[in-house]
């Protein structure tokens, strides 16, 4: 026996492993793999859709027959009673017993269903019986005005009984017809069922479909077994009957019901009421014809299955045989060129992806040979820019340090000559330059802090309609002081268009144009106009100030730019005045034009749509009417600073609350409150969210208006999505639309 070579023999399972690791055999089984869930997705998605569509179709067609069928009945009674009517329509006085014989006969022969009439006189005496079955009979007196059938006829103008069967043959039902007057007379008709019968019997749905006809206890009235109507059929338990008396009088099913029928075969079930008889119609069609369709697109799906998979198979061998090659080429060239031989050059033969592959990496390779020559240049250039970008900002922060520590001084001084017990005179203009430093100070936070809202995307236009026209004289009230004390001419002008914008985000760009022209403007004129023309309202801010040169006009939006403007008097703020008018009026979409020269002023314009007039504006009378708007309510302030709280409390108490002052929320567990003013920097145990929350479990509907001088750190959660958060410093302004906007807002989350 010769022996076995050890060596060139090699395990099944390390030679599945190195064909687990070849790149063809991955290619392969990926474009297999993705051809079975493209298949089987498609096959999944195509049999959902055509399950879809055939549930819809027979939902449909099982709606549509019972609704028809229904129909017909209705019209069949309908036409039954039409004629029935015509016998007691005249009074009872007005006719004698051989009119009504003769008109009743008349119409027992014309209603073939009708088997038997009875003609009452007001009293519910019978007073004429014709019928098919047996002998007339006159004046019988058989007293009808004491069942319920005749006083529901009377008072209902018809009542249908039950069904029954005469003779234990076919269904029969009795109609009592009442006059619709005291002087008019009433009908009873036996009626025959078998019309009815024939039209639900005659019904077909699908192939095997049937459909039947129950009344509201749940008892066969028709049924193409004619043998179950006439064992009187208790359907009741069936689930497609309980559906059909559970449904409301006046609808029909609007989806199928799944159930058995009498035999125990899986089907499903639509119907139809018909509320003025107490019948239902119920339609079933076996469950397998339903589905068959589908069975037939799965069996069709598994066919298409198997035949896509074999022919990705034989395609990704194939695609995965020819993709090696190139594949170990480039593999190679890029090692080499990973390597550092930035000359080495990938050639593959064709004019397929492979090639062009190779081309784009030698261009890289050829870009790399350039790129490494000047990218020190580049660096250098990159470290200058930072460079710069440092310098601005350091200068930034010196002047911004500088301009702050202006109106701290004054600050601090004014309060020393306070602390001197000054004259009244000099008290009151105390008080008026405190007022002036506390709003420059006002002015540059705002501005910083708008500045960093908008470098954090943080701010949102919320767009609405409103007139122009209180905006303008808001800002003629504004600036008509700093005008005047630096004896500039006013002009505001005004319109009673309406526009379309975010009021407060406009109003900000209108009063950084307005401040800017005041500010660099020592004599002449500061104009505001308003201009019309294609749809467009121009807002428009003129100066006589200094202009400026053509060079400057592309920088001047820029952050922290401030012109060079020899012998201007005043104070030229931290220069992110109109940074923050171009980033709001980009925000709104809001066109920002620019007109200057040095020597002749400046004109900066905003245009904004115009819009139709959407409401009235509130009148003078009521914003005045308003100036109290929180009489007869009780407001709270909570935090840990009794100055805060107390200035809080002051303001609160002018616009007309009741205010309660409190350190903690234990304060205010028995305090009638409808508003909380709430110092988030001074909650302390639990966590700002934590006690909020913990307050709108015990107060549901209590208004909140969060103050904090964080930055971010606070983000709502469901229990106070609603509530207002106002970052410190807060202008009283600011503070009463936050109220105003929570008082008249729904109470609670």
């Amino acid at each position: 026996m010769k022996p076995v070579d050890r060596r060139s023999f090699v395990h099944p399972g390390h030679f599945i492993r190195r064909l687990g690791h070849r790149l063809s055999i991955k290619v392969a089984a990926a474009i297999v793999g993705v051809a079975a869930l493209v298949l089987v997705c498609a096959g999944g998605m195509s049999l959902w859709l055509v399950l879809g569509a055939q549930m819809r179709t027979v939902t449909a067609l099982h709606q549509l027959q019972a609704a028809t069928a229904a129909e017909r009945i209705l019209r069949f009674v309908d036409e039954l009673e039409s004629h029935l009517r015509w016998l007691i329509a005249p009074s009872w006085s007005s006719t004698n017993e051989d009119d009504r014989r003769i008109d009743a006969l008349r119409t027992l022969r014309a209603l073939a269903p009708v088997s038997t009439l009875r003609l009452l006189d007001p009293q519910g005496q019978e007073q004429l019986r014709v019928s098919r079955l047996g002998p007339d009979v006159a004046a019988s007196g058989a007293d009808f005005g004491r069942t319920d059938a005749y006083r529901a006829a009377r008072r209902q103008g018809r009542h249908v009984g039950p069904v029954y069967f005469q003779d234990g043959s076919e269904p029969y039902v009795t109609i009592h017809l009442g006059g619709a007057s005291a002087r008019q007379g009433s009908v009873v008709a036996d009626v025959n069922l078998k019309l009815i019968w024939d039209i639900v019997a005659a019904s077909h749905i699908g192939e095997a479909g049937r459909m039947l006809l129950v009344d509201d206890a749940g008892r066969l009235i028709s049924h193409p077994d004619i043998s179950l109507v006439l064992r009187r059929a208790d359907v009741s338990a069936l689930p497609q009957v309980q559906a059909a008396l559970a449904s409301s009088p006046s609808g029909d099913g609007t989806s199928l019901v799944a159930g058995r029928d009498l035999e125990g075969q899986k089907i499903l079930s639509a119907h139809a009421r018909l509320p003025s008889l107490g019948w239902s119609v119920v339609t079933e069609l076996p469950r397998a014809e339903v589905l068959a369709p589908v069975y037939a697109s799965i069996r069709l799906s598994i066919v298409a299955l198997l035949g896509g998979l074999t022919a990705a198979i034989v395609c990704g061998v194939l695609i995965a045989r020819h993709m090696i090659r190139p594949i170990e080429t480039l593999t190679a060239g890029a090692a080499r060129i990973g390597a550092g031989a930035l000359d080495h050059r990938i050639t593959i033969a064709g004019s397929d992806e492979f090639a062009e592959l190779g081309e784009r990496f030698n261009e890289m390779a050829g870009s790399l040979q350039a790129e490494r020559a000047t990218l020190e240049n580049k660096v250098a250039q990159r470290t200058q820019e930072l460079a710069r970008a440092n310098q601005a900002k350091s200068r930034f922060l010196a002047s911004a340090s500088h301009d702050l520590r202006q109106p701290l001084h004054a600050l601090s001084l004014f309060v020393d000559e306070l602390h001197a017990n000054p004259t009244r005179e000099r008290r009151a203009r105390l008080n008026d330059k405190l007022a002036e430093a506390v709003d420059s100070l006002n002015g540059m936070f705002d501005a910083i802090l708008d500045t960093s809202k908008i470098e954090a995307d943080a701010i949102k236009p919320a767009l609405s309609r409103f007139p122009v026209a209180p905006l303008c004289d808001a800002l003629r009230v504004l600036f008509a002081p700093a005008a005047s004390a630096k004896g500039l001419e006013l002009e505001i002008g005004s319109s009673g268009l309406w526009i379309e914008s975010d009021a407060l985000l406009l109003q900000r760009i209108l009063q950084n144009l307005m401040a800017n022209a005041i500010r660099y403007t020592d004599k002449g004129r500061v104009a505001l106009s308003c201009s019309d023309h294609d749809g467009q309202l121009t807002i428009a801010v003129t100066d006589n100030g200094p202009g400026i040169p053509t060079e400057m006009q592309s920088d001047i939006f820029g952050e922290f730019f401030r012109a060079p403007t020899p012998g201007q008097s005043g104070e030229r703020g931290l220069g992110l005045g109109l940074f923050i008018v171009a980033s709001f009026a980009r925000l709104l979409n809001h066109t920002i034009g620019l007109d200057s020269a040095p020597g002749r002023g400046s004109t900066f314009a905003i245009r904004v749509p115009i819009v139709s007039p959407v409401a009235e504006p509130l009148p003078a009378g009521g914003l005045q009417r308003h100036a109290s708007f929180g009489q007869g309510r009780h407001a709270a302030v909570l935090g840990d600073d009794p100055a805060a709280r107390d200035a809080a409390t002051g303001l609160l108490r002018s616009w007309g609350f009741d205010v309660r002052e409190a350190a903690s929320p234990a304060e205010l567990e028995s305090a009638p409150v409808d508003l909380l003013i709430a110092d988030a920097d001074g909650i302390a145990a639990g966590g700002v969210i934590a006690t909020i929350t913990a307050i709108r479990v015990l107060r549901p509907a209590l208004r909140i208006v969060l103050l904090t001088g964080q930055t971010g750190a606070i983000q709502p959660r469901e229990a106070c999505a609603d509530i207002d958060m106002l970052r410190k410093p807060v202008l009283p302004i600011a503070l009463r639309a936050a109220v105003t906007k929570a008082m008249a807002g729904p109470a609670g989350p």
